[in-house]
């Protein structure tokens, strides 16, 4: 559910699978905070490794 339309079966077999079956109408309401959150995770991991904080040590 990042940044694309998902058709409203996907959901539904999800939730199914994971045992959540008639729960998949809260998953909208749970995707904002995922949606900003993995990129923010990501631009740390890259800022991080792009200076000294999270580099390997050069031979």
């Amino acid at each position: 559910m990042l940044g694309k339309t998902t058709p409203p079966r996907n959901p539904a077999i999800a939730c199914a699978a994971a045992g959540l079956a008639g729960r998949a109408g809260g998953l909208p309401r749970k995707a904002p905070p995922w949606s900003l959150g993995l990129p923010l995770v990501t631009r740390l991991l890259v800022v991080g490794q792009s200076t000294a904080v999270l580099a390997r040590p050069q031979p």
